[in-house]
Parts: C-alpha cells; sequence; structure tokens
C-alpha cells in the first residue's frame, strides 16, 4: 500500500507518538494512529494513511481532548470506543472490561478442543461485552451460545456488540453466575467458558492506574485469593455439563496448581493448565466424565 497521508497528519502522528513516548506510554505508534483516527472519524487505522487532508480545526481540538484523556491514564480503548477481538470490533466503554488477547486464546483453545461439534450447547460465564460468546455465535453459527452476566450495564453493552454484527442466537442471562439457583435453571452443556474474575486483592492495588482508575472493579477482583468466583464455578459446572462436555477457563499465573485441585475435587477429568502466547500457565482445560451428568 502506498502512504498518501498528508504532511500535516504525519507531523501530528510524529507528535502525537513523542508526547505519549514522555509520558511513559508504549506502543506510541499504534496509540497515536487510534487517537488521530478518532479524532478524525477513521476507524480502521490503515485507511488513515489515505487521508491526504489537513486536519480541520474542530479535529485538532477533538485529538487533544482525547490526548489529554490518554495522558491522564485512561485506556485508549475507552478513548476510541471500540476494542478489536479475533474477528469482531467491540463497541467498548466503561460498562465492561476491555477485552484481552490472552481471551482469544482461550476461544481458540476451546475451539481447538470441541472440534468438529455442528451442534453444542455453550455457556459464557461472566460474559462482559460478549467478546467470547459473540465469536462463538459468528465462528459456529450452528451453535446456541448462553451468555451470563450479573451486570446489567454489562449485558446492554454485549447486545449492542451482537446487534452490530446481527448475532441472534445468543440468550443473553442476567444472572450471579456463582449462585445455585443459576445453575438449576441450565440446559445441558457442551461446553462451559469463562473468563471469570480472578485478580487477588493484592494484586489490585499494584495494577496501572489505566485499569484501576477505568475498568470496573467486580470484573476483576475476586478477592484474597482470587477464587471467590473460580470456586464456585468448579463446584456447579458438573451439574450441566455432559459426559465428556469441556470445561475451558482463562485463570492467573500463580493459579495453575489450586485451580487444578479444585478441578479435581469438582470430579472433573483430562485436567490440564496450558499457556498463553507468553507462555504463562493461563487457560484450564477439563472435562467431565464419561458416564457422568
Amino acid at each position: 500500500m502506498t502512504a498518501v497521508v498528508s504532511a500535516d497528519l504525519r507531523q501530528r502522528l510524529e507528535d502525537v507518538a513523542e508526547r505519549l513516548s514522555e509520558a511513559g506510554i508504549e506502543a506510541v505508534q499504534t496509540e497515536a494512529e487510534g487517537l488521530i483516527g478518532a479524532a478524525v472519524g477513521v476507524r480502521q487505522r490503515h485507511a488513515l494513511y489515505q487521508e491526504e487532508r489537513d486536519l480541520s480545526q474542530e479535529e485538532i481540538e477533538q485529538l487533544e481532548a482525547f490526548l489529554q484523556r490518554r495522558l491522564s491514564g485512561e485506556p485508549l480503548q475507552y478513548i476510541t470506543g471500540d476494542a478489536a477481538f479475533r474477528l469482531l470490533t467491540l463497541k467498548v466503554d466503561r460498562r465492561a472490561l476491555i477485552p484481552r488477547p490472552e481471551t482469544e486464546g482461550l476461544v481458540s483453545v476451546a475451539l481447538q478442543l470441541m472440534g468438529s461439534n455442528k451442534q453444542a450447547v455453550v455457556l459464557d460465564a461472566g460474559t462482559g461485552c460478549g467478546p467470547i460468546a459473540l465469536s462463538l455465535a459468528m465462528e459456529c453459527p450452528a451453535w446456541t451460545v448462553l451468555a451470563a452476566d450479573a451486570s446489567p450495564a454489562a449485558l446492554e453493552l454485549a447486545r449492542e456488540n451482537a446487534l452490530r454484527y446481527d448475532l441472534q442466537q445468543i440468550q443473553w442471562l442476567e444472572a450471579d453466575v456463582t449462585k445455585l439457583e443459576f445453575w438449576r435453571m441450565l440446559p445441558p452443556l457442551d461446553l462451559f467458558i469463562s473468563n471469570p474474575p480472578y485478580v487477588t486483592e493484592e494484586e489490585w492495588g499494584q495494577l496501572p492506574i489505566e485499569i484501576r482508575g477505568y475498568e470496573p472493579r467486580g470484573a476483576l477482583v475476586a478477592g484474597r485469593e482470587g477464587l471467590d468466583v473460580i470456586g464456585p464455578l468448579l463446584d456447579r459446572v458438573s451439574m450441566r455439563l455432559k459426559p465428556g462436555g469441556l470445561v475451558a477457563m482463562e485463570i492467573g499465573e500463580r493459579q495453575d496448581d489450586v485451580v487444578t485441585a479444585m478441578a479435581r475435587a469438582a470430579m472433573l477429568v483430562d485436567i490440564r493448565v496450558a499457556p498463553d502466547l507468553s507462555g504463562r500457565p493461563r487457560y484450564l482445560i477439563a472435562r467431565q466424565e464419561l458416564g457422568l451428568s
């Protein structure tokens, strides 16, 4: 692709990247492109390099406002209003967490293990803005996808994302997924998948301001050991997994031993923890024993 970006826009990219770098922000080129793209109304960053015009005064003022928000610690995705996730560009705001690459990996692991199962009933517990549920619905259109979250605001955002892609087969459930009553109402499941809260109280205090100051604490923190949600989920999941049904859950990188023990106590089998792209233990994988339900 031949870049035909104007000299004005090129200079502003350099200036914004320099100011971001001075503030200690990483990936400054990507961030500068995102901020300027949002200011001029260009969603796809590669399209920004086809802009041959100078910025208007209104766009310059908008860019400066966006830049100040970023320099104050607000995540880029909340400023631009969207985040990439697998095949999707999701609307994001402070109602739910920003989807992470690690969770993309969780979806990849689950799809690989599910294989050619053309018909499946799936539960995404703690769906947030819907990245897991929406990806499964898009990539496996014959599946029945249930998506649950205790936050009405997060579910509202997830539904907005579903409308963006006309994914109508998802059933949205407002519920506390740790409660026994919730599990009693579910149909038998082929796949249970979840990116639950797993940050400890201590870890929360050490997270950067762009997380602690903006993303919903309740979607991240799960008590002193980070297990207040994972524990009940593993206690309940055998109630509704079909024989041979799969569990795929994102966990904290220092939780592999204790979570493996929890899965064993829950009578799950074929238990292992797979690494994320950084090599950290990240994905609990297990199955319901054949002959049990």
